[in-house]
């Protein structure tokens, strides 16, 4: 009797054991699955920035000025995304995207032969993925962030080589792919080949990838706050300076408003000794890099015929002109890519920052629904509130940027998708499906 006993307590310890390795078995395999998911999300994440930073020039045959790639992959990402189930819909968001979308819609059919489908469904296009947020947080953000900052080293690097190249190589591959690819697969209408000042034989650098002197100094104020705010790397930051010198550009300047600020709230006294240092070097060296050029552009904001005011004032300009004296179309907009045929006009160089477009396109309802989902996007819950903010200075300043893909990417990557307050519920969601999947 004894005996049978134990055989069935033998028997029961079996089953108990068997199943208790089954269950870790199931739990193992699922996390496996998890992690391996996570690393395919990782991935595609680093194609988004990949697109942002070395395509930016090129663009698929579509239409008259093309389609730029960098929406093509972001759109084809995010849908992979989607139907992988890594992303998760954010209501309120989706809500006003979609009426947004809508209004857009509508604004184009009311406005005629003045305004445009194709415009309207690129920014359609565009905003979409702002109803969006990633399911999992895991190190996305971090990761993100350390690969940016290695493909913006690398074209910092390119274009401090371009300057001192130029003296040596005649060729304008240094600085434009025109007359060297196919001029189907580039995008139109920047200016990739800008001397320093007129008629002079130096050329602005533009990190060799980016389409104009101008981006890449956006694109290098930028790795300069997310340095300062995360790594802090001093190295890093005189290559990324050096670099900014030779754009001969003030625009990504812009954002460096939030710097001060930045540093005095992490106590980085010793970045801010380095910095100083970096600046009483490039002074005195000022006439090794032109610094007159600089002092020059710095100087054009009082002139109308000066980049510089086409950018920051002009639109201002333009909007009194043609939209104040309309209130109809100053309530409801004149339609999406309207503001081309007033740039036409204007009788001297005019821009289209985002501010501007949306006022004169969608007029104050549609200005009001876009920044209000813009907002709840880029700034509720986001893992950086001092990156969103640099971002949106970059949204607002740097002319062109509502249909512009580039900066939309680095949006999505750092601001939109990766969000804090909906991870810890949606991790332990999982968690504990997991376990109950296991059991």
């Amino acid at each position: 009797m004894c005996y049978g006993v134990f055989r069935v307590d033998h028997c029961r310890f079996r089953t108990g054991l068997f199943a208790l390795n089954h269950r870790d078995s199931v739990a193992f395999q699922t996390y496996d699955n998890q992690a391996y998911q996570l690393r395919g999300v990782r991935h595609w994440l680093l194609v988004i920035l990949f697109s942002s930073v070395f395509l930016q020039r090129f663009a698929l045959p579509v239409g008259v000025d093309g389609v730029p790639i960098n929406l093509v992959i972001n759109l084809t990402v995010m849908g992979f995304l989607l139907l992988r189930g890594q992303l998760s819909v954010d209501p309120a968001r989706a809500a006003l995207v979609l009426m947004f979308a809508a209004y857009a819609l509508l604004s184009t059919a009311f406005n005629g032969d003045r305004s445009s489908y194709s415009s309207a469904l690129l920014a359609i296009a565009m905003y979409i993925p702002f109803a969006f947020m990633l399911r999992s947080l895991d190190t996305f953000f971090t990761d993100c962030l350390r690969a940016f900052q290695s493909m913006t080293l690398v074209c910092a690097i390119l274009g401090i080589a371009q300057f001192f190249l130029q003296f040596v190589v005649s060729s304008k591959f240094l600085f434009t792919f025109h007359n060297f690819l196919p001029p189907w697969i580039l995008l139109d209408g920047f200016a990739n080949l800008l001397p320093i000042e007129y008629s002079s034989p130096l050329n602005r650098s533009n990190g060799f990838f980016m389409v104009e002197p101008s981006v890449f100094s956006q694109y290098i104020a930028l790795a300069v706050i997310i340095e300062m705010l995360f790594f802090q790397v001093k190295w890093r930051l005189a290559v990324y300076g050096a670099a900014l010198l030779f754009s001969y550009s003030g625009t990504g300047l812009m954002a460096f408003v939030l710097l001060p600020f930045i540093m005095l709230s992490r106590r980085s006294y010793g970045t801010i000794a380095a910095l100083a240092l970096f600046a009483a070097v490039a002074l005195l060296t000022a006439d090794l890099w032109h610094a007159d050029v600089a002092q020059q552009r710095a100087a054009e904001f009082g002139s109308n015929t000066s980049s510089a005011y086409a950018r920051y004032f002009a639109p201002a300009d333009l909007i009194g002109r043609y939209l104040i004296v309309n209130p109809q179309g100053l309530v409801f907009g004149l339609g999406p890519g309207s503001i081309r045929d007033y740039i036409i006009q204007m009788p001297y160089e005019t821009h289209d920052p985002a501010w501007a477009k949306l006022l004169v396109e969608y007029g104050l309802v549609g200005s009001a629904l876009f920044w209000t989902m813009f907002v709840l996007a880029v700034f509720s819950n986001s893992p950086s509130m001092w990156l969103s903010t640099a971002l949106t200075i970059g949204f607002l300043c740097f002319g062109g940027e509502l249909l512009d893909p580039r900066l939309q990417s680095l949006l999505l990557i750092f601001c939109v998708l990766p969000k804090r307050a909906a991870f810890a519920s949606l991790r332990s969601i999982g968690d504990m499906r997991m376990v109950e999947n296991a059991t």
